[in-house]
């Protein structure tokens, strides 16, 4: 959601202060953004209004959306050039209630799952949860290991990371140990990586029956993050205009995530407020659909489309 520019310091705990000064990533010159510069919109026009958040693929057929208030989840599909909504359906928590600041969307082979930084019905309180929406029902995970922070500059961003890739690339758990999910019992086929937008900082948990379990938490290469978006061999981080709309990505370097690259958005992609990004699983003539989402809904449109080139 849209906050201040200004950081309400005054409101942050030494350790979140601290966290600032040492996740936060120097400026670097970024690399041209690999795809298309061309953009274009992908919704009808005032489809969704302000708020829309995290995108995520399911299939290329099939694509979700979070709106953060009311907390709203989208099912959309193609229609054209652009896309609409399908299905939608408002949020609460697991007991039914409240109204989640639903900021992060990711569809996975152990459920669709949704970020959330605080209850919008009691916004003053920071609130930090992941939950899974399901035919059985809601379950909820409340996340531990972040550093105090404004309750509207919390998780924003979420992706899931599967754990045939972290043990194929010899991945280590901030405890030292090679990354074995025999170690994390009930915690599904992969982790779930939460971007906290305050300072940039990723966190890797597994969530258990019994709860969660912080197993890493690393730099994004950005100073705030937006959204993140796992794409086969590497892991995104997306910012919005407070950082010019750049991405990094990061891949697993001698055990541990680390940044590989950073990309200006596409050229005629507008500077707005990009709190959303996903990535098409479909390599069609080389090229990858990607949509961003704007929480401002500037022009009355929320969705804007571009492509990427495909990786080996």
């Amino acid at each position: 959601m849209r906050r201040s520019v200004a950081l309400r310091i005054e409101a942050l705990g030494v350790f979140t202060v601290l966290a600032l000064c040492l996740s936060a990533a120097p400026v670097e010159a970024a690399n041209t953004w690999p795809g298309d510069s061309a953009t274009r919109t992908a919704d009808g026009s005032g489809v969704f209004g302000k708020n829309l958040s995290g995108l995520s693929f399911e299939n290329p057929q099939v694509l979700w959306a979070v709106k953060n208030s009311p907390s709203t989840l989208y099912r959309l599909v193609p229609s054209g050039s652009t896309w609409k909504v399908g299905e939608k359906r408002s949020l609460t928590f697991a007991d039914g209630q409240g109204d989640p600041d639903a900021e992060g969307v990711v569809s996975t082979p152990d459920g669709l799952f949704v970020v959330s930084e605080r209850d919008n019905d009691n916004e003053d309180v920071s609130a930090p949860t992941v939950l899974r929406y399901g035919t059985s029902g809601t379950e909820e995970w409340a996340l531990t290991g972040m550093p105090s922070t404004d309750p509207n500059d919390g998780p924003e961003g979420i992706a899931w990371v599967p754990d045939a890739f972290l043990t194929r690339q010899g991945f280590k758990a901030d405890n030292g140990k090679l990354y074995d999910p025999a170690d994390y019992p009930g915690h599904g086929s992969g982790l779930v990586a939460v971007g906290l937008e305050a300072t940039g900082e990723i966190y890797l948990y597994a969530l258990r029956n019994a709860g969660v379990a912080l197993v890493a938490r690393f730099a994004s290469g950005q100073k705030q993050v937006m959204d993140l978006e796992f794409e086969g061999t590497r892991l995104w981080a997306t910012c919005d205009d407070h950082c010019g709309g750049r991405a990094t990505t990061l891949a697993v370097v001698d055990g541990k995530f680390k940044t590989t690259a950073t990309y200006d958005r596409p050229s005629q992609l507008p500077n707005v407020n990009l709190e959303g990004f996903a990535i098409s699983p479909d390599c069609v003539n080389g090229k990858k659909l990607t949509l961003w989402s704007d929480d401002d809904n500037t022009d009355k449109h929320a969705l804007r489309s571009g492509a990427l080139n495909c990786t080996a």
